[in-house]
């Protein structure tokens, strides 16, 4: 039986779960790549979610620009370092990022494997997201 819940709060579970009592993480987002705030907190976000979400999304589409063959150099993430704080932009679907801001000094591999983890969660539960 499918469950009635929402893909906004299927997502908001999912992160939750993984990043909510981490105090070194300040947001985390899912946007769309058009630029849209799917889902997130928005109280926690460095900028007001309709600015931050069409900064993620320029930023992703400007790094994927930057390809020299787009059949084999598929962007995975990037992480832009500022002088107090990190953000992660990962790939969630064809259509969707999520987008995380967090201290510094936290550390990078880590990071991204907990957001992979997010993914494959988020595949399981939405299987038309894969």
């Amino acid at each position: 039986m499918q469950s009635s819940k929402s893909v906004e709060n299927v997502l908001d579970e999912i992160i939750r779960t993984e990043f909510y009592n981490d105090p070194q993480i300040e947001s985390v987002s899912v946007v769309s790549k058009s630029g849209l705030i799917i889902t997130g907190d928005p109280s926690r976000l460095p900028s007001k979610p309709e600015m931050f979400s069409a900064m993620v999304s320029v930023i992703f589409s400007s790094a994927e620009s930057t390809r020299t063959d787009a059949k084999k150099d598929k962007l995975e993430f990037i992480v832009g370092v500022y002088k107090t704080k990190k953000i992660f932009v990962h790939e969630l679907s064809s259509s969707l990022m999520i987008a995380l801001t967090a201290e510094r000094d936290v550390v990078d591999e880590e990071i991204q494997k907990r957001i992979q983890k997010v993914v494959a969660k988020t595949k399981e539960e939405l299987v038309w997201l894969r």
